[in-house]
């Protein structure tokens, strides 16, 4: 009876350890949804690191932007106050400049800027903008690089 009661514990716990769960595989998210979900969110607190001159660096101060992503952390939509020479537009879009960068960003609906390099620094609350503007006829007026660093709010 012993030998029994021995076989069956063994058949049960082949039949529990069968039974396990598959657990579901994690998602895996590719260097620019990681990218682009670390930029989502406010920016605002420029600083102005570079600019043709003084005129044009009051103009940017005052600039925020709002990055969002969508459900699966690609880039979404891009929202710009405070300057509105800078980006003419409130509100448009945002990718990636192409599929193997995360430091090239390209906007959509929105200008006279449409595209600018992004800088991130270690703690991810800190970044910079390099961009060239042209003559727009607005506060902006000077040709020429600027680089921005945004704090996030």
């Amino acid at each position: 009876m012993r030998g029994y009661t021995i076989l069956l514990f063994l058949i049960a716990l082949v039949v529990v350890a069968g039974c396990e769960e598959n657990e579901p595989v994690p998602h895996s998210f590719t260097e620019q949804q990681i990218a682009a979900k670390n930029l989502a969110g406010d920016w605002g607190n420029a600083t102005v690191i570079q600019s043709p001159d003084l005129e044009s660096a009051d103009a940017v101060r005052g600039l925020t932007m709002l990055f969002t992503v969508d459900a699966e952390g690609n880039p979404n939509k891009f929202y710009s106050d405070g300057s509105l020479s800078t980006f003419g537009n409130k509100e448009g879009t945002w990718d990636w400049a192409s599929s193997s960068t995360t430091s090239e960003v390209v906007l959509t609906e929105i200008g006279p800027i449409t595209s600018f390099t992004i800088n991130y620094f270690d703690n991810i609350d800190l970044i910079t903008i390099q961009f060239e503007a042209v003559n727009s006829g607005g506060r902006i007026g000077s040709v020429g690089g600027y680089e921005v660093s945004f704090q996030r709010q």
